[in-house]
Parts: C-alpha cells; structure tokens; sequence
C-alpha cells in the first residue's frame, strides 16, 4: 500500500495544470529512487528547477596536452584521483583537442539530501 503524504498546496490530480497565486503554472518535477519502479515524490516549483542564477566564469590553470601518437587505448584510474571540495574546482582533465575538453569529477560535496523520511 503506497504512502502519501501532503504537504503545502497540491493540486486535487495529479499531473494537470496548477496556478501559482497570480496565475502562472508551477513546474512539476517527478524525483524517484529508480525511475518510476520506486518511490518518488512528485515536486512543485514556483521557478523552474532548471532555471540558472548566474553563469561565472571559472579561473583554471592552463594544462598542457600531449598528443596520443600513435593513437593507444586507455585505462583511466578514476577512482585514484583526489577527491573534495565542489564540483568546479576539484575537477581533473582527461582527454582534450582543440574542440573538446574532458574532465571528471569527485567532489566531496557533490550531492547533499536535505529531505527524510
């Protein structure tokens, strides 16, 4: 037997149009453990969760590429770099041409879970 819980205003359907107050809609937003198997939580947002604040630009030191000649397969021990801090800044580059850049990255911060059940 699923559980529901409510909290805040919902709409009486699920899925259907809901007007905020001064009659713009909310965006919906679906979060599941496993796509739609699990549980989830269908989410209402007054912005839209994609929505940007602000694009910064990010000082990086330049690194120096060498090429792979001749061109040899590659084994990436991920797991062996340091991780911390966010996202941006703890970020390592992998493979890079003149159009491309690939970078990984571990923060230690990289998802927090402000819910509970």
């Amino acid at each position: 037997m699923p559980y529901y819980r409510a909290v805040g205003e919902i709409p009486p359907k699920r899925h259907t149009r809901f007007h905020q107050p001064d009659g713009s809609l909310y965006a919906e937003e679906l979060m599941g453990e496993e796509r739609f198997s699990f549980d989830s939580a269908l989410l209402y947002h007054q912005h839209l969760p994609t929505a940007l604040k602000s694009i910064d630009a990010i000082d990086s030191e330049e690194q120096e590429l060498s090429p792979n000649h001749p061109l040899k397969p590659r084994h990436f021990r991920t797991h062996q770099l340091k991780a911390g801090g966010d996202l941006v800044s703890s970020r390592h580059l992998l493979l890079a041409n003149d159009d491309l850049r690939l970078f990984y990255a571990n923060g230690k911060y990289a998802w927090t879970w402000l819910g509970g059940r």
